[in-house]
């Protein structure tokens, strides 16, 4: 991450949001280039989760932003001539961020920090569309194996590749999907699967990433010839509904 000391209080804590994604990593495969006006992404490393975890970094950043009162826009490789250059945030001019990007940003710290819940209950029906429709924001697809049966299928496909071990697949199980598989796509499937896990977050959903993109890149024609359609699987989720409980009040 490239910083200097007279960099404003928001581009900051955008830096900051960008280390909090899904597969943490000590030595993250990019650098965060801080310019007047934007933030610039190189990436080190293309590697599946490498290009997942950018496109998180990313959406974190931008909600960051927003959050703070200020407009982002996002170009993904904006540069033919420069293939190190992922991504690029521009910071644009004061806007009221709503209330759904606040939640969202506050969230951030919340899904890298704290533990997915053992316990919960049934993920409730308006939940699981918000989830669906954070992966179609970010121009995915959030199939929900609702049936028990469909759930024992899978968990027997995987299974039987050596896939999932253990009990797995507990709880509603989600395949997040893109619908291409281009470097652009691998990396929209980062920021949709941030999105997904955002929004489960905010609306006491908590999930744990049962296979993660590289993983699901070796059981991608299994997982295929299983969904019957021609989408790019990229993680298999489970989603157990176990909302924050607020503090009690202090008695007068």
């Amino acid at each position: 991450m490239t910083k200097t000391l007279s960099e404003p209080d928001y581009v900051a804590s955008a830096l900051t949001a960008a280390s909090l994604v899904p597969f943490p990593d000590p030595a993250h495969p990019w650098r965060l280039v801080a310019r007047p006006g934007r933030i610039e992404v190189l990436q080190s490393d293309g590697d599946r989760e490498a290009l997942a975890a950018c496109g998180a970094a990313v959406l974190n950043m931008q909600l960051a932003l927003r959050a703070a009162g200020h407009a982002a826009t996002v170009d993904l490789l904006p540069d033919r001539t420069r293939p190190d250059l992922l991504a690029v945030v521009w910071i644009r001019a004061r806007c009221t961020p709503s209330i759904q990007e606040r939640s969202l940003a506050r969230a951030i710290p919340v899904l890298h920090e704290a533990r997915v819940p053992r316990g919960g209950g049934p993920v409730p029906p308006d939940v699981r569309a918000a989830l669906v429709r954070a992966a179609e924001r970010e121009e995915a697809d959030l199939l929900l194996l609702e049936p028990p049966a469909e759930v024992d299928a899978l968990r027997g496909l995987l299974a039987e590749a050596g896939w999932l071990t253990g009990s797995g697949l507990a709880g509603l199980v989600a395949v997040l999907s893109s619908y291409t598989d281009t470097l652009r796509g691998q990396v929209r499937a980062g920021r949709a699967l941030q999105r997904v896990l955002l929004t489960g977050v905010v609306q006491g959903a908590r999930a744990r990433v049962l296979l993660r993109p590289e993983t699901v890149q070796k059981a991608r024609p299994e997982l295929r010839g299983f969904l019957g359609h021609q989408v790019n699987p990229q993680a298999v989720l489970a989603f157990r509904f176990a909302p924050a409980v607020p503090p009690r009040q202090r008695r007068s």
